[in-house]
């Protein structure tokens, strides 16, 4: 039982110097050679893509274009017009960078009993109208509780519309 526990060190020390002597060496680039770069400017010059230089997995672009700023993965006309249209709400969240907008519960002084709140998605970067998706949740106050009703599909499309024209004119405008 002594040799075994013997047999167990020393193999471990064996196996130990083998695997450290793997670490030794110079990997300073020679000369004429590039240095390694970090992954991070591998990304800004456009490599390292799992399915090809300007795809990553599923399907988001990935060149780096240091003009689109951080938000790019929406569209800002889209992003803009949504903010605009909006306007008389309250605002819960926002997210720039994944495009979600979240209004507060909204009533109007002629029907205080009713309420509704928005969600805006903006998926894509490219002004498209199946970018942008408009969810509208509503409640009615009955015996002093609010409760959750089916909002009128077509108020949620005619907002679509609003949006999209309005980012059609904020894109004219800017000329792009």
């Amino acid at each position: 039982m002594g040799s075994l526990t013997v047999n167990h060190i020393l193999l471990s020390v064996v196996c130990g110097a083998a695997l450290l002597s793997g670490c030794s060496g110079d990997y300073t680039p020679k000369e004429g050679q590039e240095a390694p770069i970090g992954r991070d400017d591998a990304r800004k010059r456009g490599y390292g893509t799992l399915f090809g230089d300007d795809v990553l997995l599923f399907g988001a672009t990935k060149k780096y274009d240091p003009s689109q700023g951080s938000a790019s993965r929406v569209n800002h006309h889209l992003w803009q017009a949504s903010l605009d249209v909006l306007s008389f709400m309250p605002l819960a969240s926002s997210d720039a960078a994944g495009g979600v907008i979240v209004t507060d519960w909204y009533s109007t002084p002629e029907k205080p009993n009713e309420r509704i709140k928005v969600t805006v998605k903006i998926t894509d970067r490219v002004l498209r109208s199946d970018a942008l998706h408009v969810t509208i949740n509503k409640q009615i106050k009955k015996a002093g509780d609010w409760v959750a009703m089916t909002a009128d599909p077509k108020i949620a499309r005619d907002m679509e519309d609003l949006i999209l024209t309005k980012a059609r004119d904020l894109k004219v405008k800017a000329g792009k």
